[in-house]
């Protein structure tokens, strides 16, 4: 009896490991593999719709500016979950600000002037997003981030018509260079969005790709000192209601594509090392 209980249970370990051969190999699905390190590095780059949101025009026409920003992202998933970041970029900014106002003429009669109001603006900027990843077993991660962003201007140039319904008075233009004068020299912005991570496999090494849509908004005004202490002569809006100068913030949605390259840890349990003594010297 026993030795028949012997030959059965050896009969059953025969068919088991038959088995165990011919299963197919389990894929691998999660975004974090053994050999990869929490730091990541690759490319950014947005397409982004600005503008100017200014106290002291309440009607405008939305025509906002839109232009890119590009450079390089650093990523450390601090847990499975959660990651900080940091992207440094070249970045354009403006903003396009359209509206009509009307203006008494005489007593008896008034006309419309026409205000168009245009910044562009190039700058180092820099984000520091704080994100949060939903899931953790899947190909594509859905995720929201909040980010500080600190622009920093690097030149730029603004545009300033206003021009009128019939010829009671001629029309200014007034064009000057952004500096110091009339623009802060940087800029603090709040950021959040949200987007989805994908991985895609080559070979062996794994590659991030990340889409997200994200709202910016300032969170101080940009209007220069020498503005606000009236040192240096501001235009105006065309009439009485908007002569006082207010405040000017800059907001943005954006549309970011980012690549990431996670690093690569070394193994070092005893079969990788006795791999690396292999090799061909």
């Amino acid at each position: 009896m026993k030795k028949r209980m012997i030959l059965l249970v050896i009969g059953l370990l025969s068919v088991a490991s038959v088995q165990a051969q011919h299963a197919k190999p389990l894929k691998n699905r999660n975004f974090i593999c053994r050999n990869t390190s929490p730091f990541s590095v690759g490319l950014t780059g947005s397409f982004a719709a600005n503008d100017m949101m200014y106290s002291a025009v309440k009607k405008a026409i939305l025509s906002p500016c839109f232009a890119p920003t590009f450079g390089l992202a650093f990523e450390w998933n601090t847990m499975r979950r959660v990651s900080v970041g940091l992207d440094a970029s070249y970045a354009m900014r403006g903003s396009n600000e359209v509206f009509a106002t009307e203006i008494l003429t005489s007593y008896t009669t008034s006309t419309f002037a026409r205000i168009h109001y245009a910044m562009r603006m190039n700058a180092v900027e820099f984000r520091l997003p704080l994100t949060y990843y939903i899931g953790y077993d899947e190909i594509f991660r859905p995720y929201i981030y909040v980010a500080p962003r600190f622009d920093l201007w690097l030149n730029g140039n603004l545009r300033w018509e206003r021009s009128y319904d019939d010829a009671s008075y001629p029309p200014l233009v007034y064009e000057t260079k952004l500096d110091n004068a009339t623009m802060t020299p940087y800029d603090i912005s709040a950021v959040a969005g949200i987007g989805i991570c994908s991985r895609i496999m080559l070979n062996r090494t794994q590659l991030f790709v990340k889409f997200d849509l994200s709202y910016g908004l300032s969170i101080l005004s940009n209007f220069s000192q020498h503005e606000v202490n009236e040192d240096v002569e501001f235009q105006g809006w065309g009439d009485i209601e908007h002569e006082t100068l207010g405040q000017r913030r800059l907001q943005d949605v954006e549309a970011r594509l980012t690549l990431l390259l996670p690093f690569r840890n070394h193994l070092r349990d005893a079969c990788a090392f006795e791999q690396r003594m292999k090799k061909p010297k």
